[in-house]
């Protein structure tokens, strides 16, 4: 699995999703649209032809033609003098009724944005994504150390406060299959066995939180409760990550912000 630099500790990116057997696609095309712009996403800038092949190990012609066909149906911006593409104002609008329904039950990136000036750490959203947690919005304060989270990254949810605090609402059943095939892709030193793991859920269930420490990026730590989703059933975990030492100074803090924020956000709904 390809993991992105610049971050410690493993990432996945959207891309990467190696549960899905490859055999029985059949829609390119179409994935690797949504791909590209889960690339766009993740890298916020501008991207040439020769990035986008190498970060979606997609062949030069295949990439080609996708970006010329978004080109002329407006989706994709061409700078032929910096020979780069990036998104168009077109794919901004496609969700722009997403975003006002969701303003309409609860401003989220305000509530994060609040989340993050009061612990003066890094704060994550994110959701399910087959057996991986996914971050959907993350907000970074000014700190010179930092966990650095990108939108779009995906991470096991086994190993992530958020992950955890997401399967801690799920059955017993549905845990067991989510960490059967975990264990199934990872190495040997990195799987849990199935009654450790469900003595951390019961406990997470008994907290009514999830806490990491160095499990996922080595020297950091996080804080995650599971909250409602704003539109749709798939459930959403708000969570709070820093250097060890800072998360577990401010624990409480911590604790009662993300309390706060739930109190808060469920409110609006």
């Amino acid at each position: 699995m390809k993991t992105l630099p610049n971050v410690g500790g493993e990432q996945y990116a959207p891309w990467d999703i190696e549960d899905i057997d490859k055999s029985t696609r059949s829609i390119k095309s179409a994935e690797r649209t949504l791909a590209l712009f889960e690339l766009f996403s993740l890298h916020q800038k501008a991207l040439t032809i020769g990035e986008i092949c190498r970060a979606l190990d997609i062949p030069q012609p295949s990439v080609t033609m996708l970006v010329r066909n978004l080109v002329k149906m407006g989706y994709l911006e061409h700078d032929r003098g910096a020979r780069t593409y990036i998104p168009t104002i077109r794919i901004m609008l496609l969700g722009s009724w997403l975003h006002r329904l969701a303003g309409r039950k609860g401003d989220m990136e305000a509530h994060l944005d609040a989340l993050m000036n009061a612990t003066e750490e890094t704060t994550i959203i994110g959701i399910q994504n087959g057996i991986y947690s996914q971050y959907v919005s993350a907000q970074l304060p000014n700190q010179p150390t930092r966990l650095e989270i990108q939108s779009g990254m995906l991470r096991p949810m086994p190993r992530t406060a958020v992950g955890r605090a997401l399967l801690s609402r799920k059955t017993d059943a549905e845990i067991a299959l989510i960490l059967r095939r975990y264990n199934a892709e990872v190495d040997a030193s990195l799987r849990y066995t199935l009654p450790e793991f469900m003595d951390l859920m019961n406990q997470i269930r008994e907290d009514g939180f999830a806490q990491t420490m160095g499990d996922m990026t080595g020297g950091f730590s996080a804080i995650a409760i599971a909250i409602p989703a704003p539109i749709g059933k798939i459930p959403i975990a708000v969570g709070v990550g820093g250097p060890i030492d800072r998360i577990t100074v401010k624990k409480t803090l911590i604790l009662e912000a993300l309390a706060a924020f739930s109190r808060d956000y469920n409110s609006s709904l």
